[in-house]
């Protein structure tokens, strides 16, 4: 008790001193216009009436942020089909926009603040069944107040890496306390397993079920018609096409550089550049600075020709992905940890990556290790990587084939944790 306390007055703190930061970040937008109060479980006469039972039981899941939600889009599928009432809940603004126009028909709402008497509101309107966390997120106050009214709370397609694993070592005295509160964890590895054991989760809860983000891309793969989406943007087909994927503020510049010695060398080729945080993105500036043409993907105009086109509008990377010879996936050469390395296995087609990808470590080592991607130290190495595969497109169709080899024998987590889910509920309390 004394720890949950202390974390309490913490929490406050950091509240009351740092709320200028923090409005910025949720403040109601024209791109976002989203309602900020449900940060402090307040909810309007609406949002509260799709709280209420209807037939089925009720389930709340919370994913962070954009990639963490379409990971779990064929789990939405299957729960939606069983009649389940769905809430989802998000941290960004930029994640939930993308969450409301991917599935319309569910109910959204911003992930309340884990301070005690906020989140035990959040609980109480929200009337949940059962909770699902996904990835590894762990709120003190969230699993406290779960436990005390008899509410399961389960983590799926879990994983910690090195650097996570690191600072929760540092804590190991709280997690003791609070990973126990968990009725059930699904980890993508047994190292990732053993870790969650060793930093306090009991042992007979825990489960190694792969990661699903293999099944979404899966499920993308059957939705994308690589045809349509030449002619959609007019690119004709004798173009050679290169993504660089959910680019980093911060490795635009190095990006843009590699993309004008490419266009010097190569007639054929497109380059196009889908950066990750358009709220954040300078690439434009950069662009203009090394007298770089350009166009923007959402005033392009049909026949309209270009050889460097920015992705400036949300949900189309995939797209991208499937018409293109080869993709570049960012986060990965900024130490941030990577963004998804998956998607582009799905349209048999190879992946050059960082060596900051931890937050994919476990996907991306089946991926390298099954030959279907090259992993790069630097910049540097990035534009010779490219240069070899552009050089050799025979040798980037064997490894597009053999990433997706890697991807179609990963399959499989999705419906493991959606069996495990109607296993927890049906127990539940009635």
């Amino acid at each position: 008790m004394f720890y949950f306390i202390i974390y309490d007055i913490v929490f406050f703190l950091f509240l009351l001193l740092f709320f200028p930061y923090i409005w910025e970040r949720i403040k109601s937008e024209r791109d976002f216009p989203f309602d900020w109060k449900e940060r402090f479980s307040i909810y309007s006469k609406e949002k509260k009436g799709s709280f209420k039972k209807r037939d089925g039981k009720n389930i709340w899941l919370h994913t962070v942020s954009v990639g963490e939600f379409l990971s779990i889009t064929p789990l939405l599928g299957k729960l939606k089909k069983e009649k389940f009432n769905i809430t989802v809940s998000l941290t960004t603004k930029t994640g939930r926009k993308v969450a409301e126009n991917k599935i319309p028909d569910i109910n959204y709402i911003f992930f309340p603040f884990d301070f005690y008497p906020i989140m035990k509101k959040a609980i109480n309107e929200i009337k949940p069944d059962l909770i699902v966390l996904v990835e590894t997120e762990i709120w003190v106050n969230l699993l406290r107040i779960a436990k005390s009214k008899e509410i399961p709370v389960i983590i799926i397609n879990g994983r910690i890496s090195p650097r996570s694993f690191s600072n929760y070592r540092k804590f190991r005295f709280l997690t003791k306390r609070l990973l126990p509160l968990l009725s059930f964890i699904s980890m993508r590895t047994e190292e990732e397993a053993e870790k969650i054991i060793y930093l306090g989760a009991e042992k007979e809860k825990v489960k190694v079920c792969g990661s699903i983000k293999f099944d979404l891309a899966f499920s993308l793969s059957k939705t994308i018609n690589p045809e349509e989406v030449r002619e959609k943007y007019s690119i004709p087909k004798n173009k050679r096409i290169i993504v660089f994927g959910s680019i980093h503020p911060e490795e635009e510049k190095r990006v843009v550089e590699i993309i004008e010695r490419i266009l010097k060398e190569f007639s054929d080729i497109i380059c196009v550049i889908v950066p990750r945080f358009l709220d954040r993105t300078e690439i434009f500036k950069v662009l203009k600075q090394e007298n770089i043409k350009y166009e923007r993907k959402s005033l392009l105009e049909k026949g309209r020709d270009f050889s460097v086109l920015v992705v400036d509008t949300y949900g189309e990377l995939n797209n991208f992905y499937s018409i293109c010879e080869f993709a570049f996936v960012g986060g990965s050469l900024n130490r941030w940890g990577g963004q998804n390395p998956i998607e582009p296995t799905a349209f048999k087609k190879p992946v050059i990556y960082g060596k900051d990808n931890w937050h994919f470590f476990y996907e991306w080592k089946k991926i390298k290790d099954g030959g279907g991607g090259i992993e790069v130290e630097n910049f540097g190495q990035l534009y010779h990587e490219i240069l070899k595969l552009l050089r050799n497109p025979e040798l980037a169709k064997k490894m597009g084939k053999k990433a997706y080899q890697v991807l179609l024998q990963n399959t499989g987590a999705t419906e493991t944790n959606f069996s495990i889910i109607k296993e927890i509920i049906k127990f539940d309390r009635n």
